[in-house]
């Protein structure tokens, strides 16, 4: 085991541990407004700091979605059985065959934009099972988080909000969240940008998330689950 992927993952997951925060209060694009304290999201759970144990394991989650690799997890350990042992874990990793060729990051990626892009093409199958559990009411509240809780978290929510139509600029607005736990490695607005153009380039996030595999009464049951739309009628 190369010892520089160690010390990467464990300076990373130390942040993960910081980088925890709600999902909701947004208005979306039809007028609803996006239920809070139903989704979270995190980097690795056994790195969550001290102050944030105690608050985590009162939040009623009922499922916990892994997206780091089996490797990750080798290394850091049981994302789940310090924090919340009661939770329903599903492991949906994002990224095996780039720690098993030995490299973080694909080879075809030139920008860390265009590496989201490449992430969402090669897990269609991930993402798909990654979504489908927001169409399930019984899995709620739900948690879900990587290593460091932005990259593959940041892009599973993007596709979340695009799902249930919280407008873009909204989007951004949580992901550069980030920046105030990563202040040494900040990303800019314009890294979410190719992830927008490819959802743009299908016909919209409908077509897109069909292209993933996800079905329409799956997407309108996410929305339903997440959003209350009795805001827009006040």
């Amino acid at each position: 085991m190369v010892e520089g992927l160690r010390d990467f993952l464990v300076a990373a997951s130390k942040g993960g541990g910081r980088n925890f925060r709600t999902i909701g209060d947004w208005s979306t694009l039809d007028g609803g407004r996006v239920l809070r304290g139903r989704v979270f999201r995190c980097g690795h759970l056994g790195a969550l700091a001290d102050e944030l144990r105690a608050e985590v394991s009162g939040l009623g989650v009922r499922t916990v979605a892994t997206l780091q690799t089996q490797q990750e997890i080798d290394i850091l350990g049981d994302p789940i059985a310090a924090v919340l042992p009661e939770a329903q874990w599903e492991h949906i990793p994002i990224g095996d065959r780039w720690f098993e060729k030995g490299s973080v990051l694909p080879d075809d990626t030139a920008s860390q934009g265009a590496f989201y892009v490449t992430m969402v093409r090669d897990h269609a199958e991930e993402w798909t099972r990654f979504l489908r559990l927001f169409a399930d009411r019984d899995r709620y509240s739900i948690l879900y988080h990587c290593t460091a809780g932005r990259d593959r978290t940041g892009v599973a929510t993007v596709l979340l909000l695009e799902t249930i139509r919280v407008p873009r600029p909204q989007i951004v607005d949580d992901y550069l969240l980030s920046n105030d736990v990563f202040q040494e490695h900040v990303q800019e607005a314009a890294v979410l940008q190719p992830l927008f153009d490819a959802i743009d380039a299908a016909g919209g996030i409908e077509r897109y998330l069909r292209e993933l595999g996800l079905r329409a009464h799956e997407v309108a049951a996410i929305r339903a689950n997440l959003i209350d739309t009795r805001r827009s009628l006040g």
